[in-house]
């Protein structure tokens, strides 16, 4: 198989599954177990989005997921609520550009556009994907948002400084740099040198928000609640994890490309923020996983 197809091929298959662990949420009978997002219910194929319509469906599949992969569905929920949050923040402040590293299928463009008053949205991903996308709204009679611009990128081959210029970016101005759920299925060369790019041409007081996996996990450490069972998963579908950063080093790691860390979540901070309610906890994130801020300096 071409290589750019096979590539092609997982990210969208990983861009749909996030989709539907945001869509199965909006079905939970506490609020506080939700994401928003009620478009993400548009990349799911047909008819898998007609069986998801029914509960006993939904409690079979969640018993599944919970048994093959503990510590997804609560870790996409959480992420995303995570994420959302820093979105939002950035349009009621008015930050001039938002740039979504390798979007998926992001839909906070749209989700958000009431909110949105002078933000630019750059939405990075493959070529294939993008295309989807804008194909999946169509066929939904969606208009994508005024503000956001999909920016068709081969993530290892085109150059991202050349990519944004062409679609209007200006280094310039204060910008939201969003991550989500990427950075451990790149090379470290890959992560070094979207970091370096930002490093050289993001304004200062920029951020970066991003998502990680320890480097113990990536090495094979599987004592993390979820460890064992999800490398199992992705060693089965030939698509390991390749990138991580040591929890004690990140600070340090963030310095080398000009960023402050501002804050970062751990998995305990992610149960405790995201998936808590009148003191009950109702789900468990993967032991090894964090949500990072960081200001470019």
């Amino acid at each position: 198989m071409n290589q750019n197809l096979s590539t092609d091929k997982r990210a969208s298959e990983t861009a749909m599954m996030a989709a539907a662990h945001r869509h199965l949420s909006l079905f939970e009978s506490n609020p506080d177990f939700r994401t928003q997002d009620t478009l993400a219910k548009l990349f799911i194929p047909g008819l898998g989005r007609f069986w998801l319509g029914f509960a006993w469906v939904r409690r079979y599949l969640l018993k599944k997921l919970h048994k093959k992969v503990p510590g997804t569905y609560p870790y996409v929920i959480a992420r995303t609520q995570y994420f959302d949050e820093k979105f939002v923040q950035a349009l009621k402040t008015s930050v001039p550009q938002i740039v979504l590293l390798g979007a998926g299928y992001d839909t906070r463009a749209n989700r958000y556009q009431e909110q949105n008053q002078a933000s630019t949205i750059f939405e990075l991903d493959t070529p294939a994907l993008l295309e989807k996308k804008k194909a999946i709204f169509k066929r939904n009679n969606i208009v994508i948002s005024d503000h956001s611009k999909l920016s068709p990128i081969t993530f290892g081959q085109d150059d991202l400084t050349r990519v944004l210029k062409q679609a209007g970016f200006d280094p310039a101005l204060k910008t939201l740099f969003m991550w989500e759920g990427v950075t451990y299925y790149l090379p470290e060369s890959a992560v070094i040198e979207t970091l370096s790019y930002i490093q050289k041409s993001a304004a200062t007081e920029s951020t970066l928000v991003f998502d990680y996996f320890y480097r113990s996990f990536i090495d094979g450490n599987h004592d993390y609640y979820g460890a064992r069972e999800i490398f199992k998963a992705v060693e089965e579908v030939g698509e390991p994890f390749k990138f991580g950063i040591a929890p004690e080093r990140l600070e340090t790691f963030l310095a080398e490309f000009g960023f402050e860390l501002s804050s970062h979540n751990t998995p305990a901070d992610l149960e405790k923020h995201y998936l808590t309610s009148d003191g009950d906890l109702l789900g468990k994130v993967y032991g090894f996983a964090e949500c990072v801020t960081a200001i470019r300096t």
